[in-house]
């Protein structure tokens, strides 16, 4: 028996790496999930993995910069499952450059990936725990929150300001049952490069980090699961999680 029986989880960016394999660790517990993102033949392979491990999973094309497809996602995940136990915030962006070249499309997009989904999600999710009487939401940030690399100043900004919104609902939730924590990761070998919009290219001077330099997105997915199946009176407020052999501890 699973630690998550009979509980259902949402985790926006699932269609690849660090959503993915969270979604897949949690599913691994017990939980039904629902999985979003915009990519819908990504969401659908995480949906096959899911589903083999005999619980169920929904699937929601999500764009998570439209305050209105948020809605549509929760309005469709109670109306299959009439409950959200688990809010993982996933999905994420990486852009930059130099701050005084950086375009304000740019800045936007990824601020709003960011953190402006984070506070959407957060805020339709609020209204079902209090109702059901608490319930856990899990912020990916990233250890460029502390140590940001150079020309990151929008994504920095935004998993600065992650914190901000994760202390503030943990806050707010404590009367509600509600508990909130965030997960930092530091550098993890993902299934793809960084994800931009469209028309938007890596940061000059990008370099991926080494083999010895990176986790796993199973490794990350174990924290997270961690995070999800504390007993409801404990909660897990900040998690740094970092390959030892990270340069300087952050991000060189």
């Amino acid at each position: 028996m699973g630690k998550l029986e009979n509980k259902v989880a949402l985790v926006t960016g699932s269609a690849h790496s660090i959503g993915k394999a969270i979604s897949i660790g949690l599913a691994r517990e017990g939980s039904d999930m629902v999985i979003a993102d915009m990519e819908v033949e990504g969401l659908k392979k995480t949906a096959e993995e899911i589903t083999a491990l005999g619980v169920q999973a929904l699937v929601v094309e999500t764009n998570v910069l439209k305050a209105e497809q948020i809605e549509a996602l929760f309005a469709k995940a109670m109306e299959k499952f009439g409950r959200v136990d688990i809010l993982v915030n996933c999905a994420g962006i990486f852009n930059g450059g130099p701050v005084d070249e950086l375009a304000v499309e740019t800045w936007d997009a990824v601020i709003g990936t960011n953190l402006r989904a984070p506070f959407l999600c957060t805020r339709q999710v609020f209204p079902i725990m209090k109702k059901q009487g608490g319930g856990r939401i899990i912020n990916i940030g990233s250890i460029s929150a502390q140590r940001p690399r150079m020309f990151s100043t929008p994504y920095s900004t935004a998993k600065s300001g992650l914190v901000g919104l994760t202390n503030a609902t943990a806050l707010e939730g404590r009367e509600h049952g509600i508990n909130c924590g965030i997960l930092h990761p530091g550098e993890v070998t993902r299934d793809r490069q960084p994800v931009m919009p469209p028309g938007m290219t890596l940061p000059a001077g990008y370099k991926p980090p080494g083999p010895m330099e990176t986790m796993s997105t199973e490794e990350i997915a174990a924290a997270a699961v961690y995070m999800a199946t504390c007993p409801p009176n404990v909660n897990v407020l900040e998690l740094i999680q970092l390959p030892i052999q990270q340069p300087y501890l952050g991000r060189g």
